[in-house]
């Protein structure tokens, strides 16, 4: 699963800081609302890209780091 923070998501679009933040927050409340408790975490700066991009309706791109720790798992043999 890939994720986006904050500041990716101001580095592709162009938007301030705050809108930027704001998506985030508004893409946790989703998340919880589908049940996904582990989002409600205020400490959580990161959310699934395929909510993001859905909710904006364009394509943003993740982190191949933070998206593929679990393939890095994999390949350790964990």
């Amino acid at each position: 699963m890939l994720s986006i923070g904050k500041e990716e998501i101001m580095e592709q679009t162009g938007y301030s800081p705050a809108v930027a933040g704001r998506i985030i927050r508004e893409c946790k409340q989703k998340l919880v609302a589908e049940g996904y408790k582990f989002y409600a975490n205020k400490r959580l700066s990161r959310v699934p890209l395929d909510t993001v991009n859905h909710m904006l309706g364009i394509t943003l791109t993740g982190s191949e780091a933070i998206g593929n720790v679990q393939t890095s798992w994999k390949s350790m043999g964990v």
